[in-house]
């Protein structure tokens, strides 16, 4: 997987005190195009610090285009912003 860092806009759900459960996202690719991607599997969810800041990474599986792609998610439990960390 290759490092991408895009931030996107994201819809998640959010249930009690437990972590936000990512449901579906768009962002931008390189041509300018809008992707949107609906989060079909989340594999795994790691809670860590990265560059000093606690951080949630989603590994997730979704069809994008007529693939099935595994992916990374960052949410950046500070500043409450979603990236796209590795496609």
């Amino acid at each position: 997987m290759k490092v991408l860092d895009l931030p996107i806009d994201m819809i998640a759900t959010f249930t009690g005190t437990r972590n936000p459960i990512p449901y579906k996202f768009r962002y931008m690719d390189r041509s300018g195009e809008r992707i949107e991607v609906k989060i079909d599997r989340i594999t795994r969810t790691e809670t860590m610090h990265l560059s000093g800041e606690p951080v949630i990474l989603y590994t997730c599986q979704s069809r994008i285009g007529d693939f099935v792609r595994l992916y990374e998610l960052k949410y950046i439990i500070p500043q409450y912003r979603w990236e796209l960390h590795k496609i």
